[in-house]
């Protein structure tokens, strides 16, 4: 028998979501859906803070407050962080200040349906919630919006990331 990388990186990829599952439902026994689902969002707020500051710093890019990375820069950062979990996504610059990043495949998305919670946990509620914490990490002048959604049916979800004026 043979456990090589690759093998070794899908069992890595499964034990982040079984990590986030298990320790949900162990949360939501206690305390109730409700404050499992507010506790989850703070700790996958918080997750992807940690997990920014890593990235930047393997990849020298300064966060500085008042000084934000472009957005090409931004994307790259945000496409990273979202990969490590196995999530398929894909980028493109609109102009300076406007990109659309898109989620092609999401093995949250697949757990909750697997698990047959898919109408309990509103998705889109969880990415716009978190997704916007860690662009406004990065960069405060940053909003968002989803324009498609794997949940409502469509083949993917994607937000318009705009940057405001100053």
């Amino acid at each position: 028998m043979d456990i090589n990388e690759d093998r070794i990186n899908r069992l890595r990829l499964g034990a982040i979501t079984a990590i986030d599952g298990l320790w949900f439902l162990a949360v939501e026994r206690k305390i109730g859906f409700e404050g499992a689902f507010e506790l989850d969002l703070e700790v996958w707020k918080t997750y992807g803070i940690v997990q920014l500051k890593r990235l930047a710093r393997m990849l020298d890019i300064p966060i500085e407050p008042g000084r934000p990375p472009d957005l090409v820069t931004i994307n790259t950062l945000i496409d990273a962080l979202c990969r490590v979990d196995g999530t398929e996504c894909s980028w493109e610059m609109l102009d300076a200040d406007s990109s659309v990043f898109r989620v092609h495949s999401c093995p949250w998305w697949d757990n909750l349906c697997a698990s047959g919670r898919s109408e309990l946990v509103n998705c889109e509620v969880v990415d716009n919630t978190i997704f916007r914490h860690w662009l406004e990490f990065v960069d405060p002048a940053l909003g968002m919006e989803i324009t498609h959604s794997i949940p409502r049916g469509d083949d993917h979800c994607e937000w318009t990331l705009r940057r405001r004026p100053a």
